[in-house]
């Protein structure tokens, strides 16, 4: 019996061993085979934009305190006319007044006015800096949030605070005319707007009742101060990206955003009554400018940076162009 179990146990043992070799051969094989194919490839980590990262909290668990605030409204992923809709924003520009969604998406309409909140921290962080030359910035910046809400206030697609941007269209419009000079009445009121929209962004609903639009658009913002705003974008926000093609692929989402905010104010300034609003020739640069921008928001978003620098240099032969011919 001894002899037989022993037999069993050692014809068992010889089976365990020929299964061992023949596994150990399979993992060999297939070490071998990764080695010879070499290091796995994986994909780049994403390049988020410093409005994305203003959207989360350094620690959480510092707001997570008191009654659960509102609900928020979602901001809604949209695909704009510079990205797939090119041919239809063209299309819609050739027989009249495209509509806003076709030029810029709801998210860079968001970005923009998040920069333009950020940017007013240090003009309005005392009277002492408003008045001391604080006050021409906020102009610039009121002047631009004025035009932002009366476009979102219009909008034909998914963009967020819709309800309140009649007033706060109103309202900006309204302190960028008195911000010619700096005095404790513009300061105050110009502190109190930032509060509102720090409270805006955070998600709070501010109620405001609803405004009729404007009769026309020229009585919203100063041109001259939107076209030193285009040309900050053009100068600043899109030319210095692409400088090389390695600073390009980390800038591309800031690129598309400037690119679209660039096509937005292009399409303002040619509404009614802005000054040369019905000249042909005026209106011809600004077709040229609006095409330059939405093929370059299109090459950001594919981070195509030679076709990114061609259209980019449209876009500034067209404001060259402009130059020479309107001042102002």
């Amino acid at each position: 019996m001894r002899n037989a179990e022993w037999g069993m146990g050692r014809s068992n043992c010889r089976c365990g061993a020929v299964c061992f070799v023949a596994v150990a051969a399979v993992l060999s094989t297939g070490v071998f085979a990764a080695e010879q194919a070499g290091p796995v490839k994986r994909a780049k980590p994403p390049v988020w934009s410093q409005d994305v990262l203003d959207e989360f909290f350094v620690d959480a668990r510092e707001q997570l305190v008191g009654e659960r605030p509102a609900k928020q409204t979602a901001a809604v992923v949209t695909t704009s006319a510079a990205g797939q809709g090119s041919a239809a924003a063209a299309g819609a520009e050739a027989g009249g007044v495209a509509p806003w969604s076709q030029v810029i998406s709801g998210d860079a309409l968001a970005a923009e006015v998040k920069r333009i909140a950020a940017s007013l921290r240090e003009p309005l962080a005392n009277p002492a800096k408003f008045k001391s030359g604080g006050y021409k910035d906020c102009r610039g910046a009121f002047n631009e949030l004025a035009a932002l809400f009366a476009v979102i206030a219009e909008y034909d697609g998914d963009v967020r605070w819709k309800d309140d941007a009649p007033a706060l269209r109103d309202a900006f419009a309204r302190a960028a005319r008195n911000c010619k000079t700096g005095t404790d009445e513009t300061f105050a009121a110009g502190a109190e707007l930032q509060t509102q929209l720090d409270d805006l962004i955070r998600g709070e609903r501010l109620g405001g009742k609803p405004a009729p639009a404007p009769e026309r658009w020229s009585d919203l913002a100063d041109r001259p101060l939107l076209m030193a705003r285009m040309e900050t974008a053009l100068q600043e926000g899109i030319s210095p990206a692409l400088s090389n093609a390695r600073e390009f692929s980390r800038k591309a989402v800031d690129v598309q955003q400037a690119a679209e905010v660039l096509s937005m104010l292009a399409a303002l300034i040619d509404r009614e009554e802005f000054e040369y609003w019905d000249d042909e020739t005026f209106k011809g640069h600004s077709s040229d400018l609006r095409a330059a921008s939405r093929e370059l928001s299109r090459a950001a978003a594919d981070v195509n940076y030679e076709a990114a620098r061609s259209a980019a240099g449209r876009a500034s032969q067209a404001c060259s162009a402009c130059h020479e011919g309107y001042r102002g």
